[in-house]
C-alpha cells in the first residue's frame, strides 16, 4: 500500500511538472507572439513617421524655397550656429565645391551669411542670420507647446527604451548610408542598379555582425544612464 502510496504521489508530482513546464511553454509562445505582433507595428509606424516627416520636410523645403540638400545643410548650420565651410563638407558628405555653391544659394536667400573670423582674418565662418533664426523659432517652437503632450504618457523605463530605439536606428541608417555611398554611383540603367543593389547588399551583410555587436553597446549604454531607480 505505501509503494502504491508513493508511486501515485510521484506520478502526481511527475504531472505537476510537466503542467508548469506546458504552462511555462505556452506564456513563453504568447510572449514571443506579442513582441512579433509589437515588432511588425513598430516597423509600420516607423515608415509612416518617415513619411510623415518627409512630408513635413518637402512642405518646409517648399516654404523656404530651398531644395532638400540646401534646407539639409541649414539645418547643420543651425544645429552648429557657426562653422567653416569644410566642417559643413565632413558633416553633410558633400563636396568642397558642392558646399560652396549651397552656401552661396543660402546667402543669397538671406537665411545664412559669411562672417570673417576676428582673430585670424583668413578664416571665414557661416552662421544663420536672424530672420532664419526667427523663423525656425516660429516653426519648429510648436515642440514647446506639444513636447510635454506628448510624452507625459511614458515613464521613464519606456522613454529610456524609445531613447535606444533612437540610437539604435540612427546608426543602422548611418551605416546603410555609407554603404550606399561605397557600393553605388548615380546613373545607370535598372539593370545597373540592380547589380550595384546587389554589391552594396552583400556588403551591409558581411558588417551585419560588426553592426549588431555595436547596437548592443549602445543599448547597453542607454540601459546605464537610466536614472536610479528605473527599472
Amino acid at each position: 500500500m505505501d509503494q502504491d502510496n508513493h508511486v501515485s504521489r510521484e506520478n502526481a508530482r511527475r504531472a505537476a511538472l510537466t503542467r508548469q513546464e506546458n504552462d511555462r511553454r505556452a506564456r513563453r509562445t504568447e510572449e514571443e507572439n506579442e513582441r512579433l505582433a509589437l515588432l511588425n507595428q513598430i516597423g509600420d509606424l516607423s515608415r509612416a513617421n518617415q513619411e510623415a516627416v518627409d512630408l513635413f520636410d518637402e512642405r518646409l523645403s517648399g516654404f523656404l524655397g530651398t531644395n532638400r540638400t540646401d534646407g539639409r545643410c541649414l539645418g547643420i548650420i543651425e544645429k552648429y550656429k557657426s562653422m567653416s565651410a569644410g566642417q559643413l563638407a565632413n558633416e553633410s558628405g558633400l563636396t568642397t565645391g558642392a558646399v560652396t555653391a549651397v552656401i552661396d544659394r543660402l546667402e543669397a536667400a538671406g537665411y545664412v551669411r559669411r562672417v570673417r573670423d576676428p582673430v585670424d582674418r583668413r578664416k571665414i565662418w557661416v552662421e544663420c542670420t536672424d530672420e532664419l533664426r526667427a523663423i525656425v523659432t516660429d516653426i519648429f517652437g510648436f515642440y514647446d507647446v506639444i513636447g510635454p503632450a506628448m510624452m507625459k504618457s511614458f515613464d521613464v523605463g519606456q522613454l529610456a527604451g524609445i531613447l535606444a530605439f533612437l540610437r539604435i536606428g540612427t546608426r543602422v541608417n548611418e551605416e546603410m548610408a555609407a554603404a550606399l555611398s561605397e557600393n553605388t554611383k548615380p546613373g545607370g540603367t535598372p539593370a545597373d542598379r540592380l547589380a550595384q543593389a546587389k554589391l552594396y547588399r552583400r556588403a551591409i551583410d558581411a558588417g551585419a555582425p560588426r553592426l549588431a555587436e555595436e547596437l548592443d553597446r549602445l543599448a547597453a549604454l542607454t540601459a546605464s544612464k537610466k536614472p536610479p531607480g528605473s527599472k
